[in-house]
């Protein structure tokens, strides 16, 4: 890690300080800067290029749900420097919604489908097909591996066993959704992919979507299928919330049987296990605090 750290750091001052006043870095990929025309930016960088290509392409199409991307005061619209990609968002000032709120998750739902509707038809070679089959069956692999070095009494074991025969049950029977990723690569569908509370930025002027990098080719209720699995905790595990919403796609992924059993993959629990090593034991904690309201939401979507 100190390796890697150093040659972002290495790569700012070589190739990107130039064109800043002042920066600083908000995590490992991100800063924000006062570029040399004055205007506060959000400096993003990838290590693939395509993954910010795409995300300026999207702003670029005029998608007013999606954080702008702004030139370099060159006129340049990426850099590349140390191995990376780098492109500049405007700073927009604001909040992340907060999923607990009945609001926020209303706002939420409603700015996916606003940014579907903005982007759907857009054609982009950097733009990746995702099938959800090979996503989640890779996820799984990556946690069951991840159990071999763990030392879990016997309650937590359980409760990991209980998550594999539901993730396997889950991923043998999800043969029906292809069809619907091959209708929706044809119809160019395009998702954010990643729509976590902390991916929206509110405030009384606008709420925008940022942080693209997972914008895929797929299935619009993709975005919906992981927004639901987001915000279960907080509704009680109950669907009843979405039952009647105006978007369809929402609407499928409740009234569909193929699309709704997918809601009991674990796939919130899988990604926090694998991405956040050192909170492991509290997220054990929380789940068991959860699990009969969750088995019993299992239990009615299967």
């Amino acid at each position: 890690m100190p390796n890697h750290v150093s040659k972002i750091n290495g790569a700012i001052l070589q190739g990107i300080r130039p064109f800043f006043l002042q920066m600083k870095q908000i995590n490992s990929l991100v800063w924000r800067g006062i570029s040399y025309n004055g205007e506060p930016v959000f400096l993003k960088a990838a290590v693939k290029k395509e993954t910010i290509e795409k995300q300026i392409e999207i702003s670029f199409a005029g998608a007013t749900s999606f954080v702008p991307y702004i030139p370099f005061a060159d006129g340049e619209w990426m850099k590349e420097s140390g191995g990376l990609t780098f492109a500049c968002m405007k700073a927009i000032e604001g909040r992340a919604l907060d999923y607990s709120i009945r609001e926020d998750r209303f706002l939420a739902m409603e700015k996916t489908n606003h940014f579907q509707d903005e982007v759907q038809g857009i054609v982009s070679k950097h733009i990746p097909y995702v099938s959800l089959t090979r996503k989640w069956t890779n996820r799984f692999i990556r946690f069951k591996h991840n159990l071999e070095t763990e030392v879990l009494s016997r309650e937590q074991k359980e409760l990991i066993n209980y998550f594999l025969t539901i993730g396997e049950s889950v991923l043998s029977e999800m043969m029906e959704i292809e069809q619907l990723e091959r209708s929706s690569y044809r119809r160019h569908c395009i998702v954010h992919g990643d729509p976590a509370h902390h991916n929206f930025i509110f405030n009384f002027d606008q709420l925008l979507l940022i942080d693209g990098d997972l914008i895929s080719y797929a299935p619009r209720e993709y975005d919906y299928l992981q927004l639901i699995n987001r915000m279960l905790p907080h509704c009680n595990w109950s669907l009843e919330e979405w039952e009647k919403s105006h978007i369809s796609s929402l609407r499928h992924c409740i009234e569909d049987s193929s699309l709704r059993r997918l809601l009991a993959y674990p796939a919130d629990f899988y990604r926090e296990w694998l991405m956040n090593p050192n909170g492991r034991n509290e997220l054990l904690v929380k789940t068991e605090q959860q699990k009969e309201k969750r088995s019993a939401f299992i239990r009615q979507v299967l």
